[in-house]
C-alpha cells in the first residue's frame, strides 16, 4: 500500500478546505440574499391569525408579500420597524361594510379610509345587503382601479342589483321562472366578473319580495364558482324593521315569504340556514343581533339552531359589531306618516320611497296636530311610538344626541325618560312636545335619538362563538355627524380594549382569529388573513395594553389608540398612529 506524500495530503486538504469555504460562501451570499427585505418587523408578538398564541418572531416583506418569518436577527431591510412590546396581527377584514360607493366615486379623502384604516381594516367585504354601487362587476372594480383605495376591497354579486336590472320597479311580487332564469345569468357574469358571492338585503327593497326559493336558485349558481352567501335577514325585531302595529292591518306582506310574515330574528335564521343546507355553500347571517328587549336572550336560541346546523354539515357562520346600540344614525320614534295629510296611504310602510315625495310633509306641524286630535288615529299613534321606544330600548335607552338650546340648555346626553320624569310627563307626551315646540322642517321631531336596542347578553353570546367573525357595517366619513354610530370609528379598538382587556369576553388570539382568518375562510381567500409566507403584506402592528376606542354615542368620531401601524400591500396607511394618504388597497377578485 502506498501512502501519499506529506505534500499531496497537504494539497488535498488545502482543496478540500477551499471547497468547504467556497460552499460556505455561496451558501452565505444565497442566505444573505434571502435575508434583504423591504421592510422588517422585529421584536413584536405575532398572533399569525389562526387563533394560536403570539410567539416571537420577525417578519420580513419584500414588494407586497410577506417572505419570510421567523429569527431574522442578521436581516437587512430598506426600513425595519421595531415592534418591541408590541402585537402584529394580519390586518383587519371587515365582513360587512357599506364603503363601496364612497370607494367607487368619491374623492381622495374618501378613498384614504381614514375612519376604517385608522381601526386596522385593510380589506372590506362589500355589497352586504345585496346592492352594488355600479353594475356589472368589472364597471365596479375600475371605479375602485381608477382611483385608487387604501383598502382591499372584495366585491359581490348583490341579489338587490340584479332583480331591479331584470325587473325594474316592478318588483314588489314574485319573479317569473324566465326572471329568475334571467338573474342566474347575471350572477354568472358577476361571479365570471370576480364577485366572490351573492349579497342579498331580504328585510329592504327590493330583496324582500323575493322568495326563498328564488335566492336559492341564485346561491346554486354561486356553488358553481364555491362563493358564499350572505344576507341581511329578514328581520331582527319581532316585527319587520319597516312595520308599526298600526299599519298591520292595511299591509299585505308578499306572498313569496316563508313561514309567515311576522318573522322573527330567528324566523329569518333558520333561512338563511335553509340557503346553506340546500345549495351547501357557506352563508352568513350578517351583523346578526337580538333587537328591542322582546328579543333579549334570542342569541341562545339562534346559536342552538346554529350548532345544530353545522352538526348537520351546513356550512352557516355570523359577524357582528360589538355595541349595544343599532342603525347607522340617529333616529325619530315618530313615524312619518304622521307628519303626512291624514288619510295619506302608509301601507308601504316606513321604507317606502312615497315619503320623499316633494311637499309632502311642508305642513308637517298641521298634520301632526291633525292626527292627535282625531281619538282612533291617536289611539294608533300611541301605538305606535310605544311599539318603536320598546323596540330600541324603552326611554330610558333613548339617548338624545341632537337638539336644538331648550331654555338656554342642551338636552343632548339626556335620556327620553329623564326629560320626559323632570317635565311630568309620559314619553309619548314628551315625544308629542319635543314635536309641536321644536320640530322643524328639517328636523320635524325636534330632536333625534340613538337607542340603546341591545343587551350586553346577546352581544357577548354571539361574539365567543368560533363562527362569528368580526364587521363594522359601516362606510367611509371623514368628518362625523352628531348621531353617527360609533361603529364607523371604533369598531375593531372597541372590541380589543371592552371584550378583551377590560371583560375578558373572548381572548386576544380568539379577537384576531375573528377579525383576520375566519372572514379569509368564509370569503374564501387564500392569500390574506394570516402572517405566513406568501401572503399579501397586509399588516396591524398595535400596543395591546394602550389600545383604546374613544367613538361613543355622544362624540362618535372620537380618535383611536394604540393602533401604530397598518400595512395593505407591503405599504404604510398608518405610520406611527398617523394616516400617510397613501392607496396601495386592490380588488381582491375571485378567480382573476
Amino acid at each position: 500500500m502506498q501512502i501519499p506524500a506529506p505534500k499531496e495530503i497537504l494539497m488535498k486538504l488545502v482543496v478540500a478546505a477551499l471547497s468547504m469555504v467556497l460552499v460556505l460562501w455561496t451558501g452565505l451570499i444565497q442566505d444573505l440574499k434571502a435575508q434583504s427585505f423591504d421592510i422588517l418587523i422585529k421584536n413584536g408578538t405575532v398572533l399569525d391569525g389562526t387563533g394560536n398564541p403570539g410567539i416571537l418572531v420577525d417578519i420580513g416583506i419584500s414588494g407586497k408579500i410577506i417572505t419570510a418569518v421567523g429569527s431574522l436577527a442578521n436581516a437587512s431591510a430598506v426600513e425595519v420597524i421595531d415592534a418591541r412590546g408590541m402585537h402584529v396581527s394580519p390586518g383587519f377584514i371587515d365582513m360587512h361594510s357599506h364603503a363601496d360607493r364612497s370607494l367607487y366615486q368619491g374623492n381622495v379623502l374618501d378613498r384614504q379610509a381614514s375612519n376604517l384604516v385608522a381601526q386596522g381594516i385593510t380589506t372590506i367585504v362589500v355589497g352586504p345587503d345585496g346592492r352594488n354601487p355600479a353594475w356589472p362587476i368589472s364597471e365596479e372594480v375600475r371605479g375602485y382601479s381608477d382611483g385608487g383605495t387604501a383598502v382591499n376591497v372584495v366585491p359581490m354579486v348583490g341579489h338587490a342589483t340584479v332583480r331591479r336590472e331584470v325587473m325594474g320597479d316592478d318588483y314588489e311580487r314574485e319573479a317569473t321562472g324566465a326572471e329568475i332564469e334571467e338573474m342566474k345569468n347575471l350572477v354568472r357574469l358577476g361571479m365570471d366578473e370576480g364577485g366572490w358571492g351573492l349579497g342579498a338585503g331580504p328585510e329592504y327593497r327590493p330583496g324582500r319580495f323575493a322568495s326563498t326559493e328564488e335566492l336559492v336558485e341564485l346561491a346554486e349558481v354561486v356553488s358553481e364558482y364555491d362563493g358564499f352567501y350572505y344576507a341581511h335577514q329578514r328581520s331582527q325585531s319581532p316585527l319587520p324593521l319597516w312595520l308599526t302595529p298600526s299599519i298591520v292591518s292595511d299591509y299585505r306582506p308578499p306572498s313569496t315569504w316563508p313561514e309567515g310574515w311576522r318573522l322573527t330574528a330567528t324566523d329569518g335564521m333558520h333561512e338563511t340556514i335553509r340557503i346553506g343546507r340546500e345549495t351547501g355553500i357557506r352563508v352568513v347571517g350578517t351583523h346578526i343581533k337580538a333587537k328591542g328587549p322582546a328579543t333579549w336572550g334570542q342569541s341562545a336560541v339562534d346559536v342552538m339552531a346554529i350548532d345544530r346546523a353545522r352538526a348537520e354539515g351546513v356550512q352557516i357562520y355570523l359577524d357582528q359589531y360589538p355595541y349595544e346600540t343599532f342603525g347607522g344614525g340617529s333616529v325619530e320614534v315618530i313615524p312619518r306618516w304622521y307628519y303626512a295629510p291624514v288619510g295619506t296611504d302608509r301601507s308601504g310602510g316606513l321604507d317606502d320611497p312615497f315619503w320623499n315625495t316633494p311637499g309632502l310633509m311642508d305642513d308637517h306641524l298641521v298634520n301632526l296636530q291633525a292626527h292627535l286630535d282625531d281619538p282612533v288615529l291617536l289611539r294608533e299613534f300611541l301605538e305606535d311610538t310605544r311599539y318603536i321606544l320598546d323596540l330600541q330600548g324603552g326611554a330610558d335607552r333613548h339617548v338624545i344626541v341632537i337638539s336644538p338650546l331648550v331654555d338656554g340648555e342642551s338636552l343632548v346626553g339626556l335620556t327620553l325618560g329623564e326629560v320626559a320624569r323632570s317635565r311630568g310627563n309620559s314619553p309619548t307626551d314628551q315625544l308629542i312636545e319635543f314635536a309641536l315646540t321644536l320640530g322643524t322642517p328639517q328636523l320635524r321631531s325636534g330632536v333625534r335619538f340613538r337607542g340603546l336596542a341591545g343587551s350586553a347578553q346577546d352581544v357577548e353570546h354571539y361574539m365567543k362563538q368560533d363562527y362569528t367573525a368580526t364587521s363594522t357595517d359601516a362606510g367611509i366619513v371623514p368628518d362625523p355627524s352628531p348621531g353617527q354610530h360609533p361603529r364607523y370609528f371604533g369598531t375593531y379598538p372597541h372590541k380589543i380594549a371592552t371584550y378583551v382587556r377590560d371583560k375578558g369576553t373572548i381572548t386576544l388570539p380568539f379577537f384576531v382569529r375573528s377579525s383576520t382568518g375566519l372572514p379569509a375562510q368564509i370569503v374564501g381567500l387564500e392569500d390574506r388573513g394570516y402572517i405566513r409566507v406568501g401572503q399579501g403584506a397586509d399588516i396591524v402592528i398595535f400596543d395591546y395594553e394602550a389600545v383604546q376606542d374613544s367613538a361613543t354615542i355622544l362624540n362618535p368620531g372620537g380618535g383611536n389608540e394604540g393602533i401604530e401601524f397598518v400595512m395593505v400591500n407591503g405599504e404604510f396607511v398608518v405610520r406611527y398612529g398617523s394616516m400617510t394618504g397613501n392607496l396601495p388597497g386592490i380588488p381582491l377578485l375571485k378567480g382573476h
